[in-house]
């Protein structure tokens, strides 16, 4: 596998990729983080609407899911330059949402299937090693494998430090979890009902420790307008999680964000939020959110922004920059960018 590299942006410009879930190219994106501002900085050529991308841990190999058929994964390399180099196409039994690895296999969930595969020493994906069915194996062939299955069966595919590796599926209505062995087999350990009927368990974020797994719910946000929440992501120093929902088909539910605080065992304070953040759009179909691994060492003020993170809309096709304020509990947008050509991001990854 390629060595671990720090890739440094020079200064206050930080980059994130995405696909776009209407458009078949990769977006590379800037973010400054004095300027504050967001823009796009080149297109990638794509092989499907990919709607989630993701890094190894060098962040010098992308991989990528895709809601367009056939159901396949791939992969990428980019270098210090941004150039980058597609490895290859991966076909997969069912589309998947999300993605994620470990260095040595690739983790990856949809509908009635999820999978484990090998990944080669250039980082690309190489033979599927294990996986798993979520209806019996004679239906396989007859049932949903499309990007619509993720919306009621295996949503994402998350493994912790301690190897156990987590499946969030709304129908079931749990998580199962899986002890993943060293030649990236998988064994069932339990399945996880979730603690409210209808729930849909969507997006999973273990904790650094192993000891925790934070779960966000999809199918009970309701109330005069039907809401869906999409991701669950912890901030820098553990101390806060930020949680994303997209107004449903209803163009009078904007999104939302909210924050909630962690005690030093990493439960929740409290169970209400601490501050919420009201999108100008619904985001459609998106919400995606993940918090910036990097500190912004632009900012010497000590009471000032702690974290950036993005959120994504489809409703017109706008990727936004917020920014948490611990001081004052206070979630802000600090730049917005409208895509190009219709294209509508869903979930980024930051390169640096």
């Amino acid at each position: 596998m390629p060595s671990i590299q720090t890739r440094t942006s020079g200064g206050s410009v930080h980059h994130l990729l995405s696909g776009s879930y209407t458009n078949r190219t990769l977006f590379l994106l800037a973010f400054d983080t004095v300027a504050k501002t967001l823009t796009l900085n080149n297109t990638v050529p794509g092989f499907g609407l990919h709607q989630y991308v993701t890094t190894n841990a060098a962040r010098d190999r992308i991989y990528a899911t895709a809601m367009s058929e056939p159901p396949q994964l791939f992969s990428w390399s980019v270098d210090e330059n941004y150039k980058f180099e597609h490895l290859n196409t991966v076909n997969v039994t069912s589309s998947s949402c999300y993605f994620s690895d470990d260095g040595q296999y690739a983790f990856s969930a949809g509908g009635p299937t999820a999978r484990i595969h090998k990944l080669d020493e250039d980082g690309s994906i190489a033979d599927q090693v294990y996986e798993m069915l979520y209806v019996p194996e004679q239906e396989v062939p007859n049932v949903d494998k499309t990007r619509n299955s993720v919306l009621y069966g295996a949503h994402g595919f998350d493994v912790n430090v301690n190897k156990k590796g987590f499946v969030p599926h709304l129908a079931w209505n749990s998580i199962f979890m899986y002890d993943i062995a060293d030649n990236g087999t998988a064994k069932l350990e339990s399945i996880n009902l979730s603690p409210t009927e209808g729930d849909g368990p969507r997006n999973s974020f273990p904790s650094k420790d192993g000891k925790l797994l934070y779960v966000i719910t999809e199918h009970n946000m309701r109330g005069k307008f039907t809401y869906r929440s999409n991701t669950v992501q912890q901030s820098r120093d553990g101390q806060y999680l930020f949680t994303s929902t997209r107004g449903w088909n209803n163009t009078e539910a904007n999104g939302w964000v909210a924050a909630f605080q962690l005690d030093k065992k990493g439960y929740l304070k409290k169970e209400q939020a601490l501050t919420y953040y009201k999108a100008p759009l619904t985001l459609g179909s998106a919400a995606g959110l993940r918090v910036a691994f990097w500190e912004d060492e632009t900012n010497s003020n000590p009471k000032g922004l702690t974290n950036y993170m993005y959120l994504s809309d489809t409703s017109k096709g706008y990727m936004y920059i917020l920014g948490w304020t611990p001081s004052s509990n206070t979630i802000s947008e600090v730049a917005s960018l409208q895509y190009p050509d219709n294209a509508s991001p869903y979930e980024a990854v930051w390169l640096d």
